[in-house]
């Protein structure tokens, strides 16, 4: 299916497979395993899902055993596209779930051609790494990662079986960027950087957790990236800057935005409004929906426990609550990055756990009362004081 065309390229979508074909000669800048680099030869960009997102065992085994090289040449040929002359990336998302953004200004515009999946792998700049690249491939790093504060909870490591991140490209996102107008070398790596931070502020603004850590997650373990703009013909002229200041980096960094926030609605059916909840704000601190259950159980005397349970999306749903909720996360945020020092941290999650409860009681002149109530457990682990926050605030509710 031809999904657009212009002077330069057109778009194609064909099953698994998304395609640029070019129409005329382009600078491209990608992450790609094979041909990737700068360069000014490709005449095409494609994307495609690779695998399932979760337990396609054999598909992994398949694309592991026949490398980087090979696997490229194959996939080319599935495609119909020349393996020397094609910049591949790959992903576990849908390529039905493709959003294609446009942003535009004077002479300039940008397309942004984005896949975006991020509950499977979504990492945070900076992470702990749990795997090591060698001549022969990636092992789990033996180095180990550093150790969470005590009391965190304790995220996934990686096993002998599982494959390495770059082979199971489970979440990705994945931007393809065209500019319309000729550009540097250096001004398609600023660019790079541009579209990078608009991803990034994507998962932020929508406040995605890392999967490795108590932190927001600023992209993926395997995202992939290619921007290209034509080369100059005789009389055209070369943007040399991408910058936040210029009007080509505004572009970038709203069709970016805009692409991959559409994406992840399509792909993983993650919008703002669903992030509106007590356990989208402090899971990453370990008060999720397990934890609350596991709280009531304890706190509460079986009906009791029972009804809570059965109300457990509504409570969580509230939006003073998920608001009191978010409150709380950003001063763990704060502290944990020393924007609050520690001799303030305590008084300052009590006093949030407290506003929480009250938000959950629905009655906010409770809140003196449960701060006293809470007061004896603010040594308890961050999540768990959040959560008995909200088991407290809900037995208030009905007292």
């Amino acid at each position: 299916m031809l999904l657009e065309e212009t002077d330069r390229y057109a778009l194609h979508r064909q099953g698994r497979y998304l395609v640029v074909a070019f129409a005329r000669a382009h600078r491209v800048l990608g992450t790609c395993r094979v041909n990737g680099g700068m360069s000014e030869t490709l005449t095409h960009l494609a994307n495609h899902q690779s695998c399932e997102g979760a337990a396609h065992l054999a598909r992994y085994e398949r694309v592991l055993g026949l490398g980087a090289r090979d696997y490229h040449a194959q996939t080319c040929s599935e495609a119909g596209l020349p393996p020397e002359t094609t910049a591949l990336m790959g992903t576990a998302a849908n390529m039905q779930c493709a959003v294609v953004a446009h942003a535009d200004a004077e002479d300039l515009c940008v397309t942004v051609v984005a896949t975006a999946g991020v509950t499977g792998n979504a990492v945070r700049a900076g992470d702990p790494a749990a795997w090591h690249e060698e001549a022969d491939g990636s092992r789990p790093a033996r180095s180990g990662r550093s150790a969470e504060p005590a009391g965190q909870p304790e995220f996934a490591r990686p096993s002998a079986d599982d494959p390495p991140p770059e082979d199971s490209a489970s979440g990705t996102i994945v931007t393809l960027v065209l500019i319309n107008q000729p550009c540097t070398p250096a001004c398609l790596v600023r660019a790079a950087t541009m579209v990078t931070e608009a991803k990034s502020l994507a998962l932020l603004d929508l406040r995605m957790p890392s999967l490795q850590s108590p932190g927001l997650a600023t992209g993926t373990g395997t995202d992939q990236l290619a921007i290209a703009a034509p080369l100059a013909h005789e009389g055209e002229w070369e943007r040399h800057w991408a910058g936040g200041h210029n009007t080509l980096g505004e572009l970038l960094g709203r069709a970016t935005h805009e692409a991959v926030t559409r994406c992840l609605l399509l792909q993983n059916g993650i919008v703002p409004e669903l992030r509106r909840t007590i356990c989208a704000a402090l899971g990453r601190f370990g008060c999720d929906e397990a934890a609350l259950r596991d709280c009531a159980a304890s706190e509460l005397d079986a009906p009791g426990a029972a009804v809570f349970a059965a109300n457990l999306q509504a409570i969580i749903h509230d939006p003073h609550s998920a608001a009191a909720a978010y409150g709380l996360a950003e001063i763990l945020d704060l502290v944990r990055t020393g924007v609050l020092h520690a001799g303030v941290a305590r008084e300052a999650i009590l006093n949030q756990a407290a506003l929480l409860g009250a938000a959950v009681a629905v009655q906010p002149e409770r809140f003196v009362a449960l701060r006293a109530e809470l007061a004896p457990h603010q040594g308890l682990p961050d999540g768990r004081l959040a959560a008995l926050a909200v088991v407290r605030g809900f037995a208030r509710k009905w007292d």
